[in-house]
């Protein structure tokens, strides 16, 4: 094997509940298997169930570790809470089923009356008094000792002084939160205030900006389940140019043990509303106002785990002034939806963005800086995923990513784009200065700006993958004792990948790198394969170009799935 590349390695907190903020979690399967089990009347068992094929149990049913073997019918909701359910052939549930933590083999001629809902990862919970208490709370919440674990997204609380951490970068170290929040639940919707400071971890530790910021936020929502969202936020803080590759935990684990910050920042001071509509958990669509003064932020210096002797890549500098924004933002996850072929199975996430205001134009490799100037330009998004399970335990799921100008001045530095390392095109190392072929990665060149910032006016992106499940459980192992396993799956799953993908500048560029209207030709396009195992919260991938035979193998560790 040629040379190999660990992008991501050194998992030691992938087990921890870091690992949860993967991939945000709706909250209607989770609450429902849990009320479920909770609620009066419920039968509730500890390990394997089954109905054979004469019998009809009459209530709902919750099933903790299982499995659960159906062959007759059950008239009320099945549970699974990390356990695997298998539904033979004549087996009905006049009501819903819901699986948490564990996977559902189905036969022919199997009914199921209302609707199957799934979740892959395990729920980590305490007993009390036989009732479930989820362990998990809010995704990247420190909670101090004080705060009652298991608190449900639907409870009020009123917390006067609240910690929280997010993501680890090379700007911040790790940004806390700190300061109050309140949320009460009514019977016509729900009122959330939280008013945060934000401090900063990385030196040097200053009474200034660099170090000290705030976010304060309030939410209306007009409605219990459906209804309308009425926002309003305050805010000074450091955000990434562009988060859509890698989620935050895999982006802060990087940075804190590799010392490798595969993101860009800048920062942000302003005001947002907005306004805008929901069905569920499932779909929302706003409309949303602010006005923002942007500014650059340089690297600091955070610790490290490990290198902590080396120099962090460098955080380019941005276009800085003050412009006003509108958008449109839309976002539908029917993911647990399996049962309804078209309007399950989708994740998309959408906005398109107006900006108009006055920048600097950033001062480039150069150092030659603009006057400000007016700049006016529309920008859009998208990131629309589609999941295809086409046997039990089969999946074959599909991802389309694209974005760019849509009219109007050249884009801010900021608002540009770049496709590049793990969650894009994996066959291909982050970053790399290739000074052979067109950067269509970054749409720099060989004499590139600090840092190699993305310059891509648009962008386009392809995914596959088909995962099959292997149908280990480890459980078989270790008696059912899963005490050492928090976060995994029980039966792993391998996964084969294609990509494709490219950035281009418009109208003009470097040859190779900037295309007029339409689409690049597609023989331009980057492409690679790849092939691993998933076994949850963790997966682990090898991944090799097409389009580049001398390009090396990558090994690539992810927290969750590709996508």
């Amino acid at each position: 094997m040629s040379r190999v590349r660990t992008l991501l390695a050194l998992v030691l907190l992938a087990s921890s509940s870091l690992a949860a903020q993967q991939r945000p979690r709706p909250a209607s399967t989770l609450l429902q298997a849990v009320e479920v089990h909770n609620a009066e009347g419920t039968i509730r068992v500890n390990g394997p169930y089954d109905v054979p094929v004469d019998k009809e149990v009459t209530s709902d049913v919750a099933v903790l570790n299982g499995p659960v073997d159906i062959s007759g019918t059950i008239s009320g909701t099945l549970v699974a809470i990390n356990a695997d359910v298998r539904l033979r052939t004549g087996a009905r549930i006049r009501r819903d089923l819901v699986i948490v933590g564990g996977t559902l083999t189905r036969e022919d001629g199997v009914t199921v009356d209302g609707e199957v809902r799934t979740q892959a990862e395990l729920l980590r919970y305490t007993m009390d008094e036989g009732r479930i208490v989820p362990e998990e709370g809010r995704s990247g919440e420190w909670r101090p000792h004080f705060d009652r674990p298991g608190r449900s997204r639907g409870e009020s609380y009123t917390d006067f002084f609240f910690l929280a951490a997010r993501t680890y970068n090379r700007v911040e170290g790790l940004p806390i939160l700190v300061g109050p929040r309140f949320r009460r639940p009514t019977s016509w919707g729900r009122v959330e205030v939280e008013a945060f400071g934000v401090v900063r971890t990385a030196e040097p530790i200053r009474w200034d900006r660099g170090t000290l910021g705030h976010e304060a936020k309030a939410d209306l929502r007009l409605g219990v389940r459906n209804g309308l969202v009425l926002s309003g936020r305050l805010f000074d803080v450091v955000a990434p140019v562009e988060s859509w590759q890698l989620t935050d935990t895999e982006s802060g684990l990087a940075a804190f043990l590799l010392k490798r910050d595969m993101r860009d920042y800048y920062g942000r001071h302003g005001w947002e509303a907005s306004m805008g509509a929901r069905l569920g958990e499932e779909v929302s669509l706003s409309a949303v106002a602010g006005s923002e003064q942007w500014r650059s932020v340089a690297e600091r210096r955070p610790f490290t785990l490990f290198r902590d002797d080396e120099t962090w890549r460098v955080n380019s500098t941005f276009d800085p002034g003050r412009v006003d924004l509108a958008s449109v933002r839309l976002r539908i996850d029917t993911r647990e939806r399996v049962r309804s072929p078209w309007r399950g199975g989708w994740f998309i996430n959408a906005d398109v963005e107006r900006g108009s205001g006055s920048v600097v134009r950033n001062p480039g490799p150069l150092g030659i800086v603009q006057p400000a100037e007016d700049v006016t330009y529309t920008r859009g998004f998208i990131d629309a995923r589609r999941y295809n399970r086409i046997s039990p335990g089969t999946e074959l799921n599909l991802r389309i990513v694209a974005g760019g100008s849509l009219g109007g001045d050249s884009l801010p530095l900021q608002r540009r784009f770049t496709m590049t390392g793990p969650g894009a095109i994996d066959g291909y190392d982050f970053r790399r200065l290739n000074s052979v072929e067109p950067d269509v990665f970054t749409c720099g060149t060989i004499s590139t700006w600090p840092g190699r910032p993305g310059l891509c006016d648009r962008i386009a992106l392809a995914q596959v993958e088909l995962r099959q499940s292997i149908g280990f459980d480890w459980d078989d192992w270790f008696d059912g004792d899963a005490w050492w396993q928090p976060g995994f799956d029980m039966s792993p799953a391998w996964v084969l990948y294609a990509d494709a993908g490219r950035g281009w500048k418009t109208p003009t560029g470097q040859p190779g790198i900037g295309h007029g209207k339409g689409i690049p030709p597609l023989s331009s396009f980057r492409t690679s394969i790849g092939a691993g195992i998933d076994f949850g919260s963790i997966g682990i991938y090898l991944a090799k170009s097409v389009s580049t035979s001398d390009e090396p193998v990558n090994v690539i560790v992810r927290l969750g799935r590709r996508f």
